[in-house]
């Protein structure tokens, strides 16, 4: 017997297990290939970037402290503590939201081939996997990250000014874990909407009718973004989890609409 799932939204636990489920498929032999070039575009960007925010951190804090009277020369140990893990965590997420764009072209290739993985079955809009068939998405792929940035820059915008109100800024990095990881789902589960040529607001509407499902799934990948070494190997990770989240929604939604329209049949592959 067929149960019900109409309007309920996908299991929280299972949401928190794709990025491991995620991390196999991108290390599998059918995925391997497009790993590697991300992981590379993630090593020199977040390699430049932290070199880049270590050394203007270090001028900026030393000119600070140089101002402090002796007797408060403690306070700089616990400065270089808070300034290097709130600038390193928010930076994190910049650099890697930079290397993510670069690799979009590859990530889509990547979440094709996680997708016949999960399904069993070739992808049916899958191409050429030649690099003439990268450049050819390009454009395209460039015109969906850009819509990304409309979506996330407002809402980066509200969290600063709620950082910056006294005492409403108690709640700003609530407010921020709860942006990293809603930022971080609708990053990788794009990928696969965007190879079926979903449109944006499509995507947008499924995760928000999966809002903890989605809400837990960014959160590990945000958490999983802090971890040095690993971080490397979270977007390839993230983009094949975010395919599964999709097969699974999308699956679901053929589920649902099975059982409304009980004289239609459902066909595989469909």
């Amino acid at each position: 017997m067929i149960k019900d799932s109409t309007n309920q939204e996908l299991s929280v636990l299972s949401a928190l297990s794709y990025l491991g489920s995620g991390l196999k498929l991108a290390l599998s032999p059918q995925c391997r290939l497009f790993v590697i070039i991300p992981i590379l575009i993630n090593i020199v960007v977040l390699a430049s970037g932290g070199y880049f925010v270590f050394t203007s951190i270090k001028g900026l804090l030393s000119d600070y402290l140089n101002v402090l009277p002796e007797w408060l020369s403690f306070v700089s140990y616990i400065l270089w503590f808070i300034l290097f893990c709130t600038v390193g965590f928010v930076f994190c997420y910049i650099f890697s939201t930079v290397a993510t764009i670069i690799a979009s072209p590859f990530y889509g290739i990547l979440a094709e081939k996680a997708e016949a993985l999960v399904r069993g079955a070739p992808f049916a809009q899958m191409g050429d996997d030649g690099i003439a068939a990268i450049i050819k998405d390009i454009p395209r792929i460039i015109k969906r990250e850009l819509q990304k940035m409309g979506f996330y820059l407002p809402r980066m915008l509200l969290c600063l000014i709620i950082t910056l109100i006294p005492v409403v800024n108690v709640i700003a990095p609530f407010c921020w874990f709860l942006l990293a990881a809603w930022m971080m789902s609708v990053q990788y589960c794009d990928y696969p909407y965007d190879n079926h040529k979903i449109p944006f607001a499509d995507m947008r509407h499924d995760l928000a009718m999966n809002r903890l499902c989605t809400f837990a799934f960014g959160a590990a990948i945000a958490v999983a973004m802090t971890i040095p070494v690993l971080n490397l190997l979270v977007p390839p990770a993230a983009v094949c989890a975010g395919t599964k989240f999709y097969v699974e929604i999308r699956n679901r939604y053929t589920l649902d609409s099975a059982l409304r329209n009980p004289n239609n049949q459902v066909t595989s592959g469909m």
